[in-house]
């Protein structure tokens, strides 16, 4: 990606094969156009529309249910218009090598870290523990995004379970160094997220949303399958609603406005041991924050 107010010529050199230039020059003609030549020989043709930044529903890659309406490429170009980030865990994964996660272990156990044994990047979350609720609980602070009116904040993530009985939390949340204890959906900060409690139906999935220590909780939205991977996406509007999705459709929502967070939320996920060691394996995470609020940033 390159971007500039005078688009290269033809011939030009240094650009690779595909390279996509995003012209900005302060006018509406802001259009992006992709190299159709060689390195040694550039041809930038205009793109008459920005590819699409989601998948299909179904597929392995971004709902297009969340994030049709998201400008994930503008986002990306221009931090004024909001929040981005994404991981697909290709990169370093060690949080002894300030990565930024903060790690909180129940009875000393439970450990984050890669997945090399999976092409493309996978995050490991584990237990680790073979006792009652040996948990680890990993919360990515700086990661962090806060409802308000007008804003709205999307999430999706991929993942999946070893134990489809196990306990976990991934979403948003106020910082907790314990979102679920002793098997329970901790309810005392702001969150949306998706959860699996000691109490929960065996194989399901719930959310869950909340302000400080009012919540509302939907039960069983969805199923969940040992070893299966399972998107789990939200779109916060607002203050004033949350829509959940599974695998790009959409489960659920909340519409209670003493149910909704209102706080800064960072990127959250709790994996627990049920009847043996959680183990949560994230593929990817997308999170976008639209609309810039307090005079600056989103």
């Amino acid at each position: 990606m390159a971007y500039g107010d005078l688009v290269p010529g033809d011939g030009e050199v240094s650009y690779a094969p595909s390279c996509i230039f995003h012209h900005v020059d302060g006018s509406d003609d802001e259009v992006l156009y992709v190299n159709q030549g060689t390195k040694t020989s550039c041809e930038f043709v205009k793109l008459d529309k920005v590819p699409n930044a989601y998948g299909t529903a179904s597929g392995t890659g971004p709902s297009p249910a969340i994030w049709n309406n998201v400008d994930v490429l503008e986002l990306m170009l221009n931090p004024q218009k909001g929040v981005y980030y994404f991981d697909d865990f290709m990169g370093q994964i060690d949080v002894t090598t300030a990565d930024g996660w903060t790690l909180t272990q129940s009875n000393a156990t439970g450990t984050i870290g890669p997945l090399t044994t999976d092409q493309g990047g996978v995050l490991q979350i584990t237990s680790v523990g073979a006792l009652a609720d040996d948990s680890i609980n990993a919360q990515l602070t700086n990661c962090n995004v806060k409802p308000a009116s007008g804003v709205n904040i999307y999430f999706e993530a991929r993942v999946n379970m070893t134990d489809a009985t196990q306990q976990f939390v991934l979403g948003l949340a106020e910082v907790d160094t314990s979102l679920m204890a002793a098997g329970v959906l901790d309810d005392v900060v702001d969150k949306v997220v998706f959860y699996h409690e000691a109490a929960s139906t065996d194989n399901k999935i719930s959310a869950a949303s909340s302000n400080d220590a009012s919540e509302e909780k939907d039960a069983d939205v969805a199923a969940n399958v040992d070893n299966t991977y399972v998107k789990l996406g939200f779109i916060i509007e607002g203050t004033s609603k949350v829509t959940y999705y599974v695998n790009g459709v959409q489960v659920g929502t909340c519409e209670d406005s003493s149910d909704l967070p209102n706080e800064v939320m960072c990127l959250s996920a709790f994996c627990g041991y049920e009847s043996a060691a959680g183990i949560m394996h994230i593929d990817w995470v997308r999170i976008a924050q639209v609309k810039s609020t307090d005079g600056g940033r989103a």
